[in-house]
């Protein structure tokens, strides 16, 4: 009977330092969020095969609102940069990160994907959103990543 305690004693102690293990190995932090705004007019080039694509279908990326659009100097491009650390031991895969649309929001596109991050190191991840000009900059982001097949979440407030 002693011989059983002691085998599983040393069980419990191995599934729950492999629970520790998992636990640890999974903190991928934001570390820092800005956003950086070009007004469209500004960038005439992109404002222009922005709205052909968005006006013949063959835009990439997420159509907020869908009502035709204006004149470039009514819309303002807003491009959200977070920069996450992995301050875990094991690497972070499949990281998205979502802008939550807000009023005024016209279209979200850019590659805001990274396919890993290595433990401990740092990534930059950058979407674009057209918003009206007279809108807030502010926006929540959520960074959505894997360790081990495993999905977890972190929010940022982008300002």
């Amino acid at each position: 009977m002693k011989k059983l305690a002691v085998i599983l004693l040393v069980l419990a102690l191995i599934l729950a330092a492999g629970a520790l293990y998992l636990r640890l190995g999974a903190n991928l932090k934001p570390i820092s969020a800005s956003v950086k705004e070009l007004p469209a007019s500004e960038n005439l080039s992109q404002w222009a095969t922005l709205y052909v694509e968005m006006s013949d279908g063959t835009f990439q990326g997420t159509i907020v609102d869908g009502t035709p659009m204006g004149e470039a100097e009514e819309y303002v491009f807003r491009t959200y940069s977070i920069e996450l650390r992995n301050l875990g031991i094991i690497k972070a895969e499949a990281i998205t990160v979502t802008i939550k649309p807000g009023g005024g929001d016209v279209a979200i596109y850019g590659e805001p994907r990274l396919f890993a991050l290595p433990a401990f190191s740092n990534g930059t991840i950058e979407t674009t959103v057209l918003s009206s000009v007279n809108s807030d900059s502010r926006r929540a982001a959520v960074v959505d990543y894997y360790v081990f097949g495993r999905k977890m979440s972190a929010t940022v407030i982008v300002e």
